[in-house]
């Protein structure tokens, strides 16, 4: 076994297996996370509709009691000028007509009030006949947006599947025991097993490492791993890197 061209592997494994770590995260968080946001951004333009419906709806319960009040003081008319042939004195008759007075004064309130609200009513409907036209709009927008991140997340996975059979057929022709070793510091270290060691520095945990691991990783005897984070270096000018 040539430790060098087994080194010479892993530097190739793991450009694959950072790609791949790279589109996972894009795949598995970022797109759908975008896809979180842009519906509860879509959400709150649909909450938007729900409100003015809401609105709506109270505007024709004021409208409905106004209505049910305005037939109650009108049959109180009704049923005060039917009394006022059945009184019997002047003071009565004077007492009665007061009574009609005060009720049509209170009807001519109502009615008012009546007028208003259909008034507020015209208005929401209006409003919300805008606010709808707007959703429609925004779900087009938004369903166009989904689809095209979809459609994203399709191309992210035939990339992952290319790779991964890329990969595959390099791991076949890697050592067992080298591989054994970098496919556990894969899944224990963030998905970075190999780094290069640049100006004493390693290019995995950034800690400074004594001069004679420069020396040591030249041999080519064993792999040489990081003091520190116990990640496998290399040099990359001994790679033409």
């Amino acid at each position: 076994m040539e430790l060098k061209e087994e080194i010479a592997k892993l530097i190739r494994l793991q450009e694959i297996d950072s790609e791949i770590f790279k589109l996972r995260e894009i795949k598995d968080k970022e797109k759908p996370r975008l896809l979180e946001e842009i519906k509860n951004r879509f959400e709150e333009k649909r909450v938007m509709v729900k409100e003015k419906e809401e609105e709506i709806k109270n505007i024709q319960l004021r409208k409905k009691e106004k209505e049910m009040d305005l037939a109650s003081k009108e049959e109180g008319v009704r049923k005060a000028q039917g009394q006022l042939y059945q009184l019997k004195t002047n003071q009565e008759y004077h007492a009665k007509l007061k009574e009609i007075s005060f009720l049509k004064a209170d009807i001519s309130v109502i009615e008012e009030d009546i007028l208003n609200i259909l008034e507020d009513l015209e208005r929401a409907d209006r409003e919300l006949a805008e606010r709808n036209s707007f959703l429609k709009r925004e779900e087009e927008a938004y369903l166009k947006e989904k689809q095209k991140i979809k459609e994203e997340i399709k191309e992210i996975e035939a990339k992952i599947n290319n790779l991964e059979a890329k990969r595959k057929r390099l791991t076949e022709t890697v050592d067992k025991k080298i591989l054994e070793r970098y496919e556990y510091l894969l899944k224990n270290r963030n998905g970075l097993a190999i780094v290069p060691l640049k100006d004493g520095v390693c290019g995995g945990c950034f800690m400074d490492l004594p001069p004679e691991v420069i020396n040591r990783i030249k041999q080519y005897k064993d792999i040489i791993f990081c003091e520190m984070c116990a990640r496998m270096l290399y040099l990359e000018e001994d790679f033409g890197l």
